[in-house]
């Protein structure tokens, strides 16, 4: 079986996008709390809040304003916690019981910078 050269750069480039999930799922269940939350879940919660709100990802990004990056991430914690992925899975519980929301903010702005766009 013959397998052309674009087909081997997709097969490669597949895997690449499959460990670096991998990864970056790994990373997200050091910052859950229990188990109510499934791994994946915080991530795609996360790039939903982010791509909703452009402005409040620059200032979450603005590392030279302290207290408005502080701001930034404390609103984005309180839209997590109304996302319908992350109410679904924990219910009514406050989200830092089960999610540690700074942790993973801190996680996700240094390695998953695709969401910060």
């Amino acid at each position: 079986m013959k397998i052309t050269k674009e087909r081997l750069k997709q097969i490669i480039k597949e895997e690449i996008e499959s460990v670096q999930k991998q990864n970056i799922n790994e990373g997200i269940r050091s910052f859950l709390k229990t188990g109510a939350i499934h791994s994946t879940i915080p991530a795609g919660s996360l790039r939903k809040v982010l791509s909703r709100n452009p402005e409040l990802t620059q200032k979450a990004r603005n590392a030279a304003d302290p207290r408005g990056q502080m701001i930034a991430f404390q609103q984005i914690g309180k839209l997590l916690a109304q996302d319908e992925d992350i109410v679904a899975a924990i219910g009514s519980d406050p989200i830092e019981d089960h999610l540690d929301v700074r942790g993973l903010l801190r996680y996700a702005e240094q390695n998953m910078p695709h969401l910060w766009l």
